[in-house]
């Protein structure tokens, strides 16, 4: 009987942890939303969205900024037409700014880098290392999702951080996991 008792319970153990692995292992956001026709997100709780200031053009450009500090517009006008410089100076340490750019595109141009294969919102995307997108406002680590919008469109979200924490990171995977598009 006891050994039936000891079983049950090591069964039950797995079954727990079974469904637990299941769930969701990101918090899911509950931040400032941003919608556009092609896509929508809710931001991560605590964290400010701002839309770019920047001109597109209609093969691509950013749309819009993401972090857990205050962001500024990232262009203003000055005498010699229109300055455009990154929505914050310096990252704070435990900071994290995304930023969110599309870019219209045709045949192998279209292909994502070669890294390994993610889900991104359901669909497909890749994360490769970052090194000229977050110059210059003292990060210690950087990232880029590039993600597949549709056969003639791939997204790019540049992550730049300082020394996060895993209550960040786990943040803005849960972001990532919550992308909702709205392109067929």
């Amino acid at each position: 009987m006891a050994r039936w008792r000891a079983w049950c319970l090591v069964g039950l153990a797995a079954l727990t942890l079974i469904a637990g692995c299941g769930a969701a292992a990101h918090p899911a956001p509950a931040g400032p939303s941003f919608e556009r026709d092609d896509f929508r997100f809710v931001a991560p709780t605590g964290w400010e969205v701002r839309s770019s200031t920047s001109t597109a053009s209609g093969d691509g450009g950013i749309v819009v900024y993401l972090a857990n500090q205050a962001l500024r517009d990232d262009c203003v006008m000055s005498a010699s037409g229109l300055d455009c410089h990154m929505p914050i100076d310096t990252l704070r340490p435990g900071g994290m700014l995304v930023t969110w750019a599309f870019q219209h595109c045709v045949a192998d141009g279209c292909d994502l880098p070669a890294a390994q294969v993610i889900s991104i919102g359901n669909r497909q995307g890749v994360r490769v290392p970052a090194t000229e997108a977050c110059r210059g406002i003292g990060t210690t680590e950087g990232s880029v999702y590039y993600v597949t919008v549709t056969p003639q469109r791939v997204d790019a979200l540049f992550v730049c951080a300082r020394n996060p924490s895993d209550g960040t990171r786990a943040a803005f995977l849960g972001f990532l996991d919550a992308i909702q598009w709205r392109i067929p």
